[in-house]
């Protein structure tokens, strides 16, 4: 690692971290220039480390391998977003989101861990993942189980989807610019449009909460006796 704070030589002259660099600018803008949002998404992050650090010594250990995943999903979705790069951020999201649900529906059905555990040993097992560990299915079943958070969930899960999750056409629209003079468009890499930044914002929030509540369905003793039920109370009345 580089502990000196310098780029190593020859960093300015390469187009890919010229790249980097400008997201990095980007990512200072933000900071300073939506702060309010920024709040929101360091309580969310200090909820993530606090509930983690609170799974020492839990029966439900096999559940727990996602919630670190779904922590650096939501950080990896933090910079893409304060960089400008909105339509890569909806698919890191989602991951997040996923994270949560593989947990939950491990909890639930304990039997399909082997199941998820074989997945690379043949074709045949490869297929009962794929049949076994499906997004509607998981969103269904905490849907049963917490009806209000099943719902927000799905909600969410289409919004990535359309968003940038897949290639659909708002996730592409939202970095295209339309040039008359050009006959054409410009496509963005990085957007400082603040409109479609702060749209993309509150759904990291919102990603983040939610998946925190799914965790939650599975420790919810240690959830309220470490007060996190309460604090994902609190950030969610700042949305």
């Amino acid at each position: 690692m580089n502990t000196l704070g310098k780029p190593p030589s020859g960093w300015d002259k390469n187009i890919i971290t010229q790249n980097f660099d400008a997201a990095r600018s980007n990512q200072f803008a933000t900071f300073h220039n939506l702060k309010d949002w920024v709040d929101r998404l360091s309580d969310i992050d200090r909820a993530y480390r606090k509930a983690i650090e609170g799974l020492n010594n839990t029966n439900d250990w096999f559940p727990g391998f996602f919630l670190p995943r779904s922590h650096s999903s939501f950080l990896a979705a933090c910079s893409l977003c304060w960089a400008g790069q909105t339509p890569e951020t909806y698919p890191v999201l989602r991951l997040c989101l996923e994270n949560a649900l593989y947990s939950f529906y491990f909890y639930k059905n304990p039997q399909t861990c082997e199941v998820w555990l074989k997945r690379s040993d043949n074709d045949k097992t490869k297929k009962a993942v794929r049949d076994e560990f499906k997004a509607a299915k998981m969103i269904q079943l905490l849907q049963q189980v917490d009806a209000k958070e099943g719902k927000v969930a799905n909600q969410l899960n289409e919004r990535l989807i359309d968003f940038g999750a897949h290639p659909n056409e708002l996730g592409m629209m939202q970095a295209m610019v339309h040039r008359p003079d050009l006959n054409g468009f410009d496509y963005l890499y990085l957007t400082s449009n603040q409109l479609v930044i702060e749209s993309c914002l509150k759904t990291l929030a919102q990603v983040g909460v939610c998946s925190l509540s799914i965790y939650r369905n599975i420790y919810k003793t240690r959830f309220d006796v470490l007060g996190l039920t309460k604090m994902l109370d609190d950030i969610r009345k700042c949305f």
